[in-house]
């Protein structure tokens, strides 16, 4: 049995926020968002304490390369429809034997 697992990270710009609070609410909306599509495990994995930036990570796993490659361009139009910039993203699909 073949699958792939995909792993992106993408730093965000919140310029917008003016306190850790509003920072920490608006990242879970965005989290939560890309979260009810089922297919990624999404999560806050840096910045946490800075309240002008965060970084969101997202993994998949399937039988399909196209599958996860849509799933990771979904999570980044759902983080840039939120009004925030993504300023930097890393993404890598790998085959277990790859690990």
């Amino acid at each position: 049995m073949n699958f792939f697992v995909g792993i992106a990270r993408f730093r965000i710009d919140l310029v917008t926020c003016s306190s850790l609070k509003e920072k920490r609410h608006f990242v879970r909306s965005i989290v939560d968002r890309i979260g009810n599509s089922k297919i990624v495990a999404v999560a806050e994995v840096g910045d946490k304490d800075f309240w002008k930036s965060g970084v969101i990570g997202i993994a998949c796993v399937s039988s399909s390369r196209e599958v996860i490659m849509k799933a990771i361009e979904g999570a980044r139009r759902t983080i840039e429809s939120s009004g925030v910039d993504v300023v930097d993203a890393e993404q890598w699909v790998l085959k277990p034997e790859d690990l």
